[in-house]
């Protein structure tokens, strides 16, 4: 795991039609915080590279290895080359076979591989890199849409800010988190006005991530009323045009 240091401006102040929001309320000059290595799971797309100072002989381990030599793959084709863990938590490697891959980290399979593989390659090397990392955003947020996270890892505050950051109408108390456990939908809410959220197994997300912002209640009084209203008026214009037939 990576360890750093976090460092925020003391207030991060987001103003409403209606009240002030407070971010991050309490925070102290600076946080460490651990970041966590991807485990992989059920239905991830594995780039695995596989080298050694003869190349020839890692050839048969690799997928459409003819293709691949002399070309740079982009994601898109590294994606026709990945390994698809499947529901059993296994990859099927050439000549390797079966191989368990989910619930380990992508240096704990790395080295998994890597040992099966010295008995037919001297001093191999295995990179392997999770290339469907995928996690979305929807709600009160300027730019709602899902993102592809190419380094595998992404905070919560990281995603709010690709996504252009909070409308006037979020709910910054009840921001909740639909997470993916063990073939599991488990949900978690998480209050952005306390900097606690920090310490949250759901601040560093993970694969497949939804997160949701709903709307405050003021701003949901507010377009219930509007609809209220705008339906009361419908009501009475049509009641008037029937009498006036």
């Amino acid at each position: 795991m990576l360890k750093v240091k976090l460092f925020f401006f003391p207030l991060i102040l987001l103003f409403s039609c209606s009240n002030t929001k407070l971010l991050f309320n309490g925070l102290p000059n600076h946080i460490n915080s651990k970041i966590p290595e991807a485990i992989i799971a059920n239905g991830d797309l594995l780039d695995v590279t596989i080298s050694s100072l003869n190349s020839q002989s890692t050839i048969i381990f690799t997928q459409n290895s003819l293709e691949r030599i002399g070309s740079i793959r982009n994601l898109e084709s590294r994606k026709l080359d990945g390994y698809l863990v499947d529901y059993n938590g296994e990859i099927d490697i050439p000549i390797i076979g079966k191989i368990k891959a989910s619930g380990l980290t992508c240096s704990t399979f790395s080295d998994s591989v890597k040992f099966k593989l010295m008995e037919y390659v001297k001093n191999p090397s295995v990179k392997i890199k999770i290339i469907n990392f995928r996690v979305s955003i929807l709600g009160e947020v300027n730019n709602p849409s899902s993102y592809e996270v190419l380094n595998q890892n992404i905070s919560l505050t990281e995603l709010i800010s690709k996504a252009g950051g909070f409308k006037k109408s979020a709910d910054l108390k009840n921001i909740m988190i639909i997470r993916n456990t063990n073939n599991q939908i488990v949900t978690n809410y998480l209050d952005l006005t306390s900097y606690e959220f920090l310490n949250s197994d759901f601040y560093y997300l993970k694969q497949n991530d939804q997160v949701y912002v709903k709307p405050d209640d003021t701003s949901l009084q507010f377009d219930y009323g509007i609809f209220r209203n705008v339906s009361l008026l419908s009501l009475i214009t049509t009641i008037i045009f029937y009498f006036n037939e």
